[in-house]
C-alpha cells in the first residue's frame, strides 16, 4: 500500500508566503545584488537596519503615551472612584488578564511591540505595507488647507476603514481566531486597549495604510487624531460604564457601548464595531445601546491561565487550525 501523503508543515507555508512577497518587492535590487557581492551585503545590511530601527527608543513617544494613559486613568478614577478604578487593580495585580494588559502596555511604550510584531509574523504585512505605500499615493489631504477640516475628513474616512476591519475580524473565521485574543480579557481595564496580538497588529497596519494612501495623512490632522483617539480608546476600555447620553449615542462611542461589544452574552454579538465615531455603526445597523453587561470575555476562554507566552502561542495554533484544518471557532 502507498504511504499516506504528509501535510506540508504550517511554518513552511508562512515562510514561503513571506519569501514570495519579499522577492516580489525587491526583485530588481536582488538581481543587482546577485551580480555584485558588495551590493548584496549592503542590501542585507539595509534590510536589517530598517527592522532594527523599529526598536529605536523615543522619549517623546514615551512621554506622550504615558501622559495620555495618566490622563485616562485620572478621568476614570474621578468618575468611578478609587475602589473600582483600573489603577487600584493594576497596583494589586491579582488578575492574570490585567497582567497581560500591563505586559502589552510596557511593550508599546518602549517601542518593542512593533519590532516583535514584524519579527513574529515574518515581516509579511510589514513588507506588504511598504509595497502598497510605495506604489500608490494620492495625497488628497494636501487639498484641504484647514487642520480641523483635515481632522474631520481623515477621522470619518479612517473610522470607516477601521469599522470594516473590525467587522471582518468578527465574521472571518481565521481572523476571529486572532482578534479573540483581545476579547479574551475577562475584566475590562484602561490598559485592555493595548491587549492586541502581534498578528492582528500587522493585519491592522496593512489595511490602515489606506487612509495614508488616500490623504497622505497631513501631520496636523494626524497629531490631533492620534491624541484624541488614543485617549478615547483607553476610556472605552475602562471601568467607566456610562453611555454618555446623547453624545455617546450620536457622536463618540461610549464605554458602555464598547462594553456591550466585549460582552459574552450572545444577544450582544456583532454589535458596536466602531471604536471612535458612532456614525458607521448607526448607518450599518450595528449600533446597540442600553444593554446590561454582566460578564465580558469569551464563553470558552483558553486564555489567562498558563501565562502570556502560552496565550500568544495559543493564538498561533488556533489561526493555523482555522486556515488549514477548518477548525470551528467559539465566541
Amino acid at each position: 500500500m502507498p504511504e499516506p501523503k504528509k501535510n506540508i508543515p504550517r511554518w513552511i507555508w508562512i515562510i514561503g508566503i513571506a519569501l514570495a512577497i519579499f522577492v516580489y518587492h525587491f526583485w530588481e535590487q536582488l538581481v543587482i545584488a546577485w551580480n555584485d557581492p558588495e551590493s548584496l551585503r549592503a542590501f542585507i545590511s539595509k534590510r536589517i537596519s530598517n527592522v532594527l530601527a523599529l526598536l529605536n527608543f523615543n522619549w517623546k513617544h514615551l512621554f506622550t503615551d504615558i501622559y495620555i494613559v495618566a490622563a485616562a486613568l485620572t478621568i476614570e478614577t474621578i468618575w468611578v472612584g478609587w475602589e473600582n478604578c483600573s489603577l487600584k487593580k493594576l497596583l494589586h495585580l491579582k488578575n492574570k488578564s490585567l497582567k497581560t494588559d500591563l505586559f502589552f502596555f510596557a511593550l508599546a511604550i518602549t517601542n518593542s511591540f512593533k519590532f516583535l510584531s514584524v519579527v513574529l509574523t515574518f515581516g509579511i504585512a510589514y513588507l506588504a505595507f511598504g509595497i502598497v505605500g510605495d506604489s500608490l499615493q494620492m495625497n488628497f489631504g494636501s487639498y484641504i488647507h484647514w487642520p480641523w477640516l483635515q481632522f474631520i475628513v481623515v477621522a470619518l474616512y479612517s473610522e470607516l476603514i477601521a469599522y470594516w476591519i473590525h467587522r471582518f475580524a468578527h465574521s472571518v473565521k481565521w481572523w476571529w481566531m486572532v482578534h479573540r485574543f483581545h476579547h479574551s480579557a475577562n475584566e475590562m481595564g484602561t490598559l485592555t486597549y493595548y491587549r492586541v496580538h502581534f498578528i492582528e497588529d500587522q493585519l491592522n497596519t496593512f489595511f490602515k495604510v489606506i487612509p495614508f494612501i488616500v490623504f497622505g495623512m497631513p501631520l496636523e490632522s494626524y497629531v490631533i487624531y492620534y491624541f484624541i483617539t488614543e485617549l478615547h480608546n483607553l476610556l472605552i476600555h475602562s471601568e467607566i460604564k456610562s453611555d454618555w447620553g446623547w453624545f455617546g449615542k450620536y457622536v463618540l462611542v461610549s464605554p458602555m457601548a464598547h462594553r456591550i461589544h466585549h460582552s459574552v452574552d450572545a444577544a450582544h454579538y456583532n454589535y458596536n464595531f466602531s471604536n471612535f465615531l458612532t456614525i458607521w455603526d448607526r448607518l450599518m445597523g450595528t449600533f446597540k445601546e442600553n444593554a446590561v453587561v454582566e460578564k465580558v470575555g469569551l464563553t470558552e476562554n483558553p486564555y489567562n491561565q498558563k501565562g502570556i507566552f502560552s496565550d500568544l502561542w495559543t493564538t498561533y495554533k488556533d489561526l493555523m487550525g482555522a486556515i488549514f484544518e477548518s477548525k470551528n471557532s467559539h465566541r
